[in-house]
């Protein structure tokens, strides 16, 4: 809970529709500027004269004024309200401040009568947005774009996403209000589109709320039929998702400026939707969609579009709210009905989103990283219970990110440049993953029978990378980290594949004596150690199986 201080409030503030609560850091901005209202009731009682005119704020901008050092911040503090009474602008910003919003504001009186809008301007007729009234803006601000330093209120970078002229159909103050936005890119089609914003009659922190509401300007006549969708236009070829490169903290001292996101212990989902029409594909290109009807099922309502490509990944929680490889295990690879359902029971998967490749059909991928993730965020409507989520991204600071992805017990975290367009299937510099323990998925090219209490079953697994040149070299074999219920379904599986020769490029003879041979098809992942001298991999345990891979796709991990 953010805390907020008592402070002296002057009568005009304390009559204004918008009086808001303050924090430490307002109320001392405040005094660095203006006089304490209750100096003059003190002077008073030692005999001096009061003067009513210093209890009383000189016009609308009194609490935006309090809120802001002029010295500090690059935004406009204009003296006195400027302007006529009559205009009729508006300005939408997008404001990356804490957490993402966006600001809504519509000239009214002098000022710009202002909302926050926690998840973006509304997409959807049949979904509204939270809109939070705050303190009148001066006529200035609605060509404001800049950074406003850390410490000062709504610190954060401020530009302009869309502006123009409003007409006016309803004012009820405090109450109601509709308008049509004419700008460039209103409602994200640069086509005229009028909203509503209701008052939801809250009390205490919630008298400043509001709903903002798209009126469905597509209604059609009485007599014809609306169709049950609107006409779409699909991505014509699947999307490849983007690479990460592994790297360390010192790669990120290049004067870039890095957002960094959580890395996420789970499988990799390309996610295609087209109105109530989902499918969800592998980094390789396998349809995955049967396999997570839970995810399928939710994505539609969440995503406020016709149609959309969206870029994340697929994770399993387990009890302490942390992603557990091990655990999505049980839902991978699964296709028929009645184990997907089953396995639905047991282990509730979840979708955690983090890129925007198309929306109604218009490619995201020439898009800096910072507008597509813009654009995620006014695109999601709905969490679907939780199903689908869009982790927050953390600015600036490597160490306080790397150090919560270790508090969390989470695999590390991805460095993305905030400049950076989308390289689809190519492994970029842009994305830089730093790992807290080192993976490695391996291609599976054969297995040795085990001894004492595995006799009967398979002992180890040997394990291969892709060269350059397309061979497999051998990186070693591993024999810990399997559960006794995979051991018992291990070696049927391999059975079915195997074959007379060795796929690898060379193996050691002290491996090969009592090797059996399989067709290279299978990808698994492991953790390790150090690569060594002759580039083995060094104390490999097995982490699981990747279904959603491809054996051309795996690479080494240096």
């Amino acid at each position: 809970v953010h805390p907020m201080v008592a402070t002296p409030r002057t009568w005009r503030e304390l009559d204004a529709k918008d009086l808001s609560n303050l924090d430490l850091d307002q109320v001392l901005t405040r005094m660095k500027r203006r006089k304490d209202p209750l100096a003059v009731l003190l002077a008073s009682s030692a005999g001096g004269a009061l003067d009513p005119g210093e209890l009383v704020g000189s016009d609308a901008l009194t609490t935006y004024r309090g809120m802001r050092d002029q010295s500090r911040t690059p935004e406009p503090v204009p003296a006195e309200v400027s302007g006529g009474t009559d205009g009729r602008s508006f300005v939408i910003q997008e404001h990356h401040a804490r957490r993402l919003h966006y600001d809504f504001r519509l000239e009214r009186d002098g000022v710009l009568v202002s909302w926050a809008l926690p998840k973006g301007v509304p997409t959807d007729p049949k979904r509204n947005r939270l809109a939070v009234q705050t303190e009148d803006h001066p006529l200035e601000y609605g060509s404001f774009e800049g950074s406003i330093p850390k410490g000062e209120y709504g610190a954060g970078t401020v530009t302009i996403w869309d502006a123009g002229e409003y007409d006016l159909e309803k004012w009820r103050e405090g109450k109601e209000i509709i308008a049509t936005l004419h700008g460039k890119r209103t409602g994200g089609l640069g086509v005229p589109r009028k909203y509503a914003l209701i008052h939801t009659g809250g009390e205490g922190d919630e008298k400043s709320h509001w709903l903002m509401h798209l009126m469905d300007s597509d209604k059609k006549p009485k007599g014809t039929r609306k169709p049950d969708r609107r006409p779409t236009r699909r991505s014509s070829t699947p999307v490849a998702p983007m690479l990460a490169t592994l790297g360390r903290k010192p790669d990120l001292d290049t004067g870039d400026d890095w957002a960094f996101e959580m890395k996420w212990d789970g499988v990799r989902a390309v996610v295609h939707v087209d109105g109530d029409c989902v499918r969800i594909l592998s980094r390789s290109g396998i349809d995955l969609t049967q396999s997570y009807p839970d995810i399928a099922g939710t994505l539609a309502d969440a995503v406020g579009a016709t149609s959309a490509v969206l870029d994340g990944e697929i994770v399993a929680l387990n009890s302490h709210s942390r992603p557990d490889f091990g655990l999505l295990q049980n839902r991978m690879g699964l296709t028929k009905k009645r184990d997907v359902e089953a396995a639905m029971k047991r282990v509730p998967v979840h979708l955690m989103l983090f890129d925007a490749l198309e929306i109604d059909g218009e490619s995201m991928l020439k898009n800096s990283y910072d507008e597509r993730r813009s654009a995620l965020h006014s695109l999601i409507v709905s969490p679907g219970d939780g199903r689908v989520q869009l982790p927050p991204a953390f600015y600036g600071d490597v160490d306080a990110a790397l150090a919560s992805s270790i508090e969390l017990g989470l695999e590390g975290l991805v460095a993305k440049r905030r400049d950076s367009t989308y390289s689809a299937g190519r492994r970029s510099r842009a994305w830089i993953k730093i790992k807290h323990r080192r993976t490695q998925e391996v291609v599976i090219g054969g297995w040795r029978p085990g001894k004492g209490h595995r006799s009967g079953s398979v002992g180890s697994l040997l394990m291969g990378v892709p060269n350059a040149d397309g061979k497999l070299d051998y990186v070693g074999r591993v024999g810990t980290g399997f559960g006794e219920s995979e051991l018992e379904k291990l070696r049927p599986r391999l059975e079915k594949l195997a074959r007379k020769t060795s796929p690898f490029d060379a193996v050691p003879k002290v491996d090969v004596s009592d090797a059996q041979w399989i067709t290279p098809k299978l990808v698994g992942e492991v953790e390790f150690a150090e690569w060594t001298s002759t580039r083995r991999l060094r104390h490999p345990s097995w982490r699981g199986w990747r279904a959603d891979k491809s054996a051309k796709g795996v690479h080494k991990e240096d």
